[in-house]
């Protein structure tokens, strides 16, 4: 291979897009698996440290990865951060997802460049060949694509390309080119609506492309490969003029105050000419600055350019506003966010789907409605689907709901008359506050029935439930203040129950009702704050009335 071209930087053979010297590796290797690894916060590191010492820094991850694969394998610089890395070893050939976390691993080790020593990670796209594709061009694509999906779905992540992908991925560019002048792309808008009274407040743009057999992609099916090939420019400015069009009808058609969210990528962003382009469109169709926000992953921030800074800035004094989408996944720390300014963060779906019972997600989201609130951010929750979910993230003062069960993305015709309504499923809101509601769990349901005829006339409003899993929902879609609690149920004690309900809803006054009496765990969980009392069964009925009337006045008294 004496015509190699090496990369001056980490000394090894530069790919770029000839693919004959990765053909001639191939040709005596055979089956080969392939690792296309990108260093993550790689150009940040060029902006703090210089490129002398990142490029130190690439040479010395270069060098480990040529260690991890000798003496078969071959490691290849592609572009910027990103490498390549080939082995037709077994261990390789018999879990390429596991081989490329290892090598993955290795370069979460110290690196040393004096005076510093780092500590660098990567995310990794797997293929093999020829299983996944063939010849080197598909090849190189799908490990490419993988890698977009890697990234796209975290840090420190490794995906294999889909095979179907690989085979038909010349196809598939061909099809991708050809979309933008047969004008095949469409927007289709998904609401989000106020959390305090249902009211749609704006709606997100999303991208879609209608091929021509009829079905749909969304865009992170065809982003990357769009990016690739050169075609996103275009893109861009097709999704900015039909969102203009858009927002110009709406508000002539009086929802002036509508807000409309736009996802855009960092290369987007480091478009000096963005902005310009933005207010020139605006103002010839009349529409507001304020009327927009720019939905950014957290890859822009990891990334931390100057240029996207300063666009940023120049964007919100107009009175853009600008969101941080999926937050808690993509791997910004939190000492990136007060460099931007940023007015609303979206807490990740994966936060949302549990929330209502589960102790871990929940403290997460309330601690980043929390944080939102000490640095003035609106926070949007996404990927609501239960009218539990609605009640948790109602109470925990979320500000802003999105998700199927309010409504999917819909093409523009079909979302006005939503617009029209203006409150999505006002059922849900329409739930004041009981003043005194109480919540009894018991899995006998005739200790159920009794119980509600005794309590019910004193008042209150009266919830019931036979299983843990329906109380926790319970919870969740209403303002409970007191909670009687059987000992023995089926699928957990009733102590264990209210210890878990203490931490997801503290506020609550919690009593156990119970024929069954183990001294050392209701000691143990009063002791703990998770029971406020301890009754017993068979209940005198003027006793036990007069200690849930006590209840509801602890209540009242801790508010």
């Amino acid at each position: 291979m004496s015509d190699e071209v090496v990369d001056p930087v980490t000394g090894l053979p530069w790919l770029g897009a000839d693919s004959a010297l990765l053909a001639a590796f191939l040709e005596p290797a055979g089956r080969t698996a392939f690792a296309q690894i990108a260093l993550d916060r790689f150009v940040g590191l060029v902006d703090d440290l210089g490129e002398e010492a990142a490029g130190r820094a690439l040479a010395a991850v270069a060098h480990r990865l040529e260690q991890a694969v000798a003496p078969r394998g071959r490691v290849f610089r592609l572009r910027g951060a990103c490498l390549l890395v080939a082995s037709p070893s077994d261990d390789a050939l018999a879990d390429p997802e596991g081989w490329a976390a290892d090598l993955l691993q290795r370069l979460s080790a110290p690196v040393p460049v004096p005076p510093l020593v780092l500590r660098l990670g990567g995310s990794a796209g797997v293929a093999v060949h020829p299983d996944d594709a063939a010849p080197t061009a598909p090849l190189l694509s799908a490990v490419d694509l993988a890698l977009y999906e890697a990234q796209r779905a975290g840090v420190g992540l490794v995906r294999r390309c889909g095979r179907a992908v690989g085979a038909g991925t010349a196809g598939f560019s061909r099809a991708l080119a050809r979309a933008l002048e047969r004008d095949e792309f469409e927007l289709h808008y998904q609401p989000f609506v106020d959390a305090a009274d249902g009211r749609i407040a704006g709606v997100e743009a999303l991208l879609r492309w209608r091929r021509p057999d009829g079905t749909w992609l969304a865009a992170p099916a065809f982003l990357a490969r769009a990016e690739q090939l050169g075609l996103l420019p275009g893109i861009s400015r097709r999704v900015l003029e039909q969102v203009v069009r858009d927002a110009r009808r709406w508000r002539r058609a009086g929802f002036d105050d509508l807000r409309i969210a736009v996802n855009v990528s960092t290369t987007q962003l480091l478009d000096r000419d963005l902005v310009g382009r933005l207010e020139r469109a605006l103002a010839a169709a009349d529409v507001a600055f304020d009327q927009f926000e720019l939905e950014l992953s957290e890859s822009t921030l990891v990334r931390d350019l100057g240029a996207v800074r300063e666009a940023l800035r120049r964007l919100r004094g107009f009175g853009v506003g600008l969101t941080l989408d999926d937050f808690g996944v993509g791997g910004a720390g939190l000492v990136h966010l007060p460099r931007y300014p940023l007015s609303k963060i979206k807490v990740d779906r994966g936060f949302v789907s549990d929330v209502p019972q589960d102790h871990g997600r929940a403290a997460i989201v309330r601690a980043i409605i929390a944080m939102g609130r000490q640095l003035h951010l609106k926070v949007m929750a996404e990927g609501v689907e239960t009218e539990a979910q609605v009640g948790y993230l109602r109470r925990a003062d979320c500000d802003q709901l999105q998700g199927f069960l309010f409504s999917g993305p819909l093409p523009p015709e079909a979302l006005e008359p939503l617009l029209r309504q203006r409150y999505l499923r006002p059922d849900l809101f329409a739930q004041g506050a009981a003043s005194r509601t109480l919540l009894l769990v018991d899995d006998e349901e005739n200790v159920l029935k009794a119980l509600q005829r005794l309590l019910r006339r004193d008042g209150y409003r009266v919830l019931s439930a036979s299983r843990v899993s329906d109380a926790f929902e319970l919870l969740a879609s209403n303002e409970v203040q007191v909670i009687v609690s059987d000992q023995r149920m089926n699928d957990v004690s009733g102590t264990e129950f209210l210890g878990r309900v203490k931490e997801l809803y503290p506020r609550t006054v919690r009593l156990i009702l119970s024929g069954y009496t183990d001294l050392a765990t209701v000691t143990e969980a009063i002791n703990k704050g998770a029971i406020y009392r301890f009754l017993t069964k068979p209940w005198d009925e003027e006793d036990l009335r007069h200690h849930i009337r006590e209840a509801f006045r602890t209540w009242e008294g801790l508010q």
